[in-house]
């Protein structure tokens, strides 16, 4: 038995019977095959539809075939429904509207319908297979990491580069509904998607079980993209971290990077954006290798436990912690916290009655410094 025409040539081949351009919009208005389009005014249609078509208001077709429906600034376009054999609309045939149908469309969009539906059958088994070898990616032991790699460019999900980058994807666990969760792959999706619209490019993505979603680029993740993309109120409050490039079979490397970046985003949202990198999450991201959401003052350095114990003015800490900050420059410090410099020694001498150490040795203010960081990142401080 011979193999059916894929859907872009029995398109191609009605176009030529026709004499008229065609398109094949799937069931979300969404542009996905189209015949040679040659002359100015067609090719102009055509951009014009692949740039609106999926605002467009959708044809009335589930009770009539066919329907005429007047674009601004392209014309009459028919649109004519192509069903699958449960009689579900699945897309739409369109071409410019100069009268009546072509008789010729009766028997050609049956098979045009079945085509369309191999092909998304076909794209969801892609969908989910690339999902599965993402997984085994950054999540499998290494023969399995090995094999994933190696099957996403044989298989063409992720184009041939020197260098990948990860992205871990989340809501933050401590406070999430149990349906926030679900929009880890929302997140995942939107993005494939959009990547997919917009360009040719390749990335990969899939939700582990601990629903952290995750994301592969074959280049550096442009982030304000991607935060646009996050701030869709769908996917809100989704936080990303971005891993490093690295090679392919470095990627869990990567994508660990990713997930630290992620965790100190949502740790101290107030420090870092939706979407943190490794590298702008410092210090952040290595102490998030620790349970910090656990975490009690029992668990910080003795000199930040002690004065936590003894101090719990707000003011005072902040104070303290951007004085540490500034490297013990007290001129730069009461300039950043805007307060007179006798203030700042007033604040300063009330909690050195408490360390035990001087604020002048290197040693204690390093270990004030990170504690303190740790105590933030744990929701220790106070107010």
């Amino acid at each position: 038995m011979d193999r059916s025409p894929e859907l872009d040539d029995a398109l191609q081949d009605l176009s030529e019977e026709l004499g008229c351009r065609l398109v094949v919009l799937d069931a979300g208005m969404r542009a996905v095959a189209w015949s040679i389009h040659e002359s100015p005014e067609d090719r102009r249609r055509l951009a014009h539809l692949l740039t609106h078509s999926d605002s467009w208001e959708r044809p009335r077709t589930s009770r009539t075939p066919q329907q005429v429906i007047e674009i601004p600034g392209v014309g009459p376009l028919l649109f004519t429904r192509l069903v699958d054999a449960r009689r579900q609309i699945v897309g739409h045939l369109v071409l410019p509207s100069t009268g009546s149908p072509p008789p010729e469309l009766g028997h050609a969009t049956e098979r045009l319908a079945a085509l369309l539906q191999a092909r998304q059958q076909n794209a969801a088994g892609r969908s989910a297979r690339a999902h599965e070898l993402t997984v085994d990616l950054v999540a499998g032991d290494a023969p399995v990491r090995a094999r994933a790699a190696e099957a996403l460019i044989a298989e063409r999900f992720l184009s041939s580069s020197a260098s990948y980058c990860a992205v871990a994807l989340g809501v933050d666990p401590r406070t999430a509904a149990p349906s926030d969760h679900e929009k880890a792959g929302q997140a995942v999706a939107r993005t494939l998607g959009f990547v997919r619209e917009t360009s040719t490019a390749t990335v990969v993505g899939g939700v582990l079980d601990n629903q952290v979603g995750v994301l592969i680029f074959p280049r550096p993740v442009v982030v304000p993209r991607l935060v646009r993309i996050l701030a869709d109120p769908q996917v809100t409050p989704v936080r990303a971290g971005v891993g490093t490039l690295m090679a392919l079979e470095e990627a869990p490397r990567s994508f660990e990077q990713a997930r630290l970046a992620w965790r100190a985003s949502w740790l101290a949202p107030r420090d870092h954006g939706t979407v943190t990198t490794w590298d702008a999450a410092g210090l952040d991201a290595t102490l998030a290798r620790m349970p910090l959401e656990s975490f009690t003052r029992a668990d910080l350095p003795p000199v930040v436990r002690d004065l936590l114990g003894a101090v719990d003015s707000p003011d005072l800490i902040a104070t303290l912690t951007a004085y540490l900050d500034a490297g013990g420059d007290a001129r730069r410090t009461a300039g950043e916290l805007g307060i007179h410099r006798s203030t700042l020694y007033y604040r300063l001498d009330k909690m050195r009655s408490v360390i035990a150490g001087d604020l002048a040795d290197g040693a204690v203010r390093a270990e004030l410094h990170t504690g303190l960081r740790m105590a933030r990142l744990a929701g220790l401080l106070p107010g």
